[in-house]
């Protein structure tokens, strides 16, 4: 059963677009009404309208309610059988013409941790390249560029790597310049285009889930042009391309949800 009608989705879409920039006609309604039930038992307004309304004379909630949207949620090697297909991918691709240096993409990034991931993972590797890191909020940006992260972020980190590549303080663990110097923090909002092409990876996991189908689709073939022949695209978990599927890209490991641009693609 909907909690939400059609006019207070299009309503909340609408503010969505005002108060972001973000298209809020690409978000599935299923996820809108998650995010704004919780927000009406905390204010206390009775209904969408009300919630609406409160938002365009309280500031702070409005703030609140837009980074519920964004989806902040990261971590440090999430699902390390998936950077381990990468690995393995990129292994083989290593030294063919046009792969010397990888240029990747991790978005949305949140805060940045997994693009600090892919970053020792090339560097593991000796692999040169560069990542770009983009998401639509600059301020879960702001803790990726000043290269910092919370103590507590790198408790499931393999001690070696988090000997090598942090280097720790009272509350903040710093990234190394090894690592931070490969990476490059972007403020942009993929529905609305993408800021890189000619990529050779690009983690693009954990937004499908949040898109209608049409949303879906159109970010998926954009991704598929953004990437070279052999470019590798990587989605959550808990999505498929399913129904989407796009000519020329196969499964490098569909449980993992890993998939590779044909190399003879344009």
């Amino acid at each position: 059963m909907n909690l939400l009608s059609d006019s207070d989705l299009a309503a909340l879409r609408s503010w969505i677009g005002r108060a972001t920039g973000v298209r809020g006609e690409d978000y599935r309604s299923t996820f809108l009404e998650r995010r704004l039930t919780p927000r009406l038992r905390a204010t206390g307004c009775p209904d969408a309208a009300s919630y609406l309304a409160y938002l365009e004379d309280h500031r702070g909630e409005a703030r609140t309610l837009a980074q519920k949207l964004l989806v902040p949620t990261t971590e440090l090697f999430r699902n390390p059988e998936v950077f381990a297909v990468l690995r393995s991918a990129l292994r083989e691709r290593a030294g063919l013409p046009g792969w010397a240096s990888i240029r990747a993409m991790s978005a949305p990034c949140s805060t940045g941790e997994e693009a600090v991931s892919l970053a020792i993972l090339l560097s593991e590797m000796g692999l040169d390249g560069r990542i770009l890191a983009g998401d639509r909020s600059r301020r879960a940006l702001h803790g990726l560029r000043r290269g910092r992260f919370a103590v507590k972020s790198l408790a499931k980190l393999d001690n070696r790597l988090r000997e090598r590549y942090f280097r720790e303080e009272v509350a903040e663990a710093r990234v190394v310049p090894a690592v931070a110097d490969r990476i490059l923090p972007l403020c942009c909002d993929l529905t609305r285009g993408f800021p890189g092409r000619g990529l050779h990876v690009f983690l693009l996991r954990n937004l499908f889930i949040y898109l209608t189908e049409e949303a879906q689709e159109r970010l998926l073939g954009r991704a598929v042009q953004a990437l070279v022949p052999g470019g590798l695209l990587v989605l959550g978990r808990a999505e498929s391309i399913g129904r989407k599927r796009v000519e020329g890209l196969a499964a490098v490991d569909a449980g993992c949800k890993v998939y590779a641009k044909a190399w003879g693609g344009a």
